[in-house]
């Protein structure tokens, strides 16, 4: 009978066999990227700013695009729109 693996076991074993089948400029590139990838991308920000000014409120807007209300608020705050 096999011993069952650790959670830190797996995870070491994880990252063993992502270097060993990315070279190190891959694992580089995508340790450079980090963080969140964006909710929205640019087309659904413009799409946000234009509905905002035509003076549509952010649930509906959310409903659009299939995001959290807070989302589309959130974008709304950063960029000004009104």
């Amino acid at each position: 009978m096999a011993k069952e693996l650790t959670v830190r076991e797996m995870a070491r074993m994880g990252g063993h066999a992502r270097a060993q089948a990315h070279s190190k400029a891959e694992l580089r590139a995508w340790g450079k990227q980090g963080g969140r990838p964006p909710a929205l991308s640019p087309k659904q920000i413009q799409r946000i700013a234009k509905w905002t000014r035509e003076g549509i409120g952010h649930e509906i807007i959310a409903q659009r695009l299939g995001v959290s209300v807070r989302t589309v608020g959130r974008y709304v705050q950063r960029g000004g729109f009104r």
